[in-house]
């Protein structure tokens, strides 16, 4: 468990330091809430079709990060997009990662769990969607990752995190230009992300 701490954090730090510079508002802080622009806001509700859509986008994100298919997730992104894990007790402690890179990166990430024959489990909650006047959908939720080791029998929790997102449609295809993981906690390891 230590080693497997430490080979995160290790990635972690290395990330961040080859990570380019951005906007500080670019991930919440502790005691800002916008889902609160989800109801008599700004932002208006989706058709039917569309929360399907966005859910079904979601899931897709869920899937491929279970299954750490890099290449699939760097699909579910505009070729301009970006991925931002926020540490929620230090705002300059921000991994960003352009689609472009974001496929080699949770490789890396990610090589722990397949060094340990672990994997992990996301579970999507909470979803609020809404739309903006220019098209584009403005998602929140809440998401819990659980890291199963095979010869273990029990499941441990890695995180637990509030997950924003901006939706970009173009025709049938919806692709993340935005997506912002926000952990409850400050200091998690890159372990399962």
């Amino acid at each position: 468990m230590k080693a497997r701490k430490i080979f995160g954090t290790v990635a972690l730090f290395s990330l961040l330091a080859a990570a380019p510079a951005f906007a500080i508002n670019e991930c919440p802080g502790s005691s800002d809430m916008p889902w609160r622009d989800y109801r008599g806001g700004s932002l208006t509700a989706p058709t039917p079709e569309e929360r399907r859509d966005v859910i079904d986008l979601l899931s897709q994100y869920a899937w491929t990060m279970d299954n750490r298919d890099f290449i699939g997730l760097a699909a579910l992104f505009e070729d301009t997009g970006h991925y931002f894990h926020c540490d929620p007790g230090n705002v300059n402690a921000v991994l960003a990662i352009s689609a472009g890179s974001l496929a080699k990166q949770f490789e890396t990430l990610f090589a722990n769990l397949a060094a340990t024959n672990s994997s992990a489990t996301r579970v999507l909650s909470s979803i609020l969607i809404g739309k903006r006047k220019d098209g584009t959908f403005e998602v929140a939720l809440t998401v819990q990752v659980s890291i199963q080791t095979i010869g273990v029998s029990a499941v441990q929790l890695d995180y637990t995190a509030k997950l924003y997102a901006t939706i970009n449609k173009d025709g049938d295809t919806m692709n993340f230009d935005i997506l912002k993981l926000a952990p409850f906690q400050s200091g998690i390891q890159a372990s399962a992300r």
